[in-house]
């Protein structure tokens, strides 16, 4: 009886070990991305590679300019819900517009009390285009994407002016 028991005691602890092992494992398997990506934002300052951060959406939201977006735009709506529908379905095509041109964008919505019909505005780097109009927006979009053209040339040529 005793040998039984003690053999019992002995594959209760190797069972216990493997439960912490396979813990163990799954602790290591989860915070191992999350760690990286901390390491990676310590060493680059990049703020998309903090874990949990904020989106690049949420940080143009905020008025920070984001590197890698050649086109921030603000729909300025009239603050009501049929405003703001009109306002997000112009922002959605407005992007999409971008996107064919190649470039990436990111729209935010902003209700001002007593606007008006929608207005458009974009912020290339750090030049402001706006306002326009709905009727406007095929030649705004066209407008932005020789802003953000001459920009990255311009950005060109003094890099090269520059370079020894």
């Amino acid at each position: 009886m005793r040998c039984i028991t003690a053999h019992m005691a002995k594959s209760i602890q190797a069972h216990s070990r493997r439960q912490l092992s396979v813990i163990a494992i799954l602790i290591v398997a989860i915070a191992t991305p999350a760690t990286l990506a901390l390491s990676y934002y310590h060493i680059t300052g990049d703020p998309t590679f903090r874990p949990l951060a904020l989106t690049v959406e949420r940080l143009v939201a905020r008025g920070i300019t984001v590197e890698h977006i050649d086109v921030q735009g603000i729909v300025r709506t009239d603050g009501t819900r049929e405003g703001n529908l009109v306002g997000k379905e112009l922002a959605r095509k407005l992007n999409r517009a971008f996107y064919g041109k190649g470039l990436n964008s990111v729209f935010r919505i902003q209700p001002v009390e007593n606007n008006g019909p929608p207005q458009i505005f974009y912020h290339i780097d750090q030049n402001r285009l706006g306002p326009f109009s709905m009727r406007d927006a095929p030649n705004s979009v066209r407008f932005a994407a020789e802003a953000v053209a001459i920009n990255k040339r311009e950005k060109t040529r003094a890099i090269l002016e520059h370079n020894w």
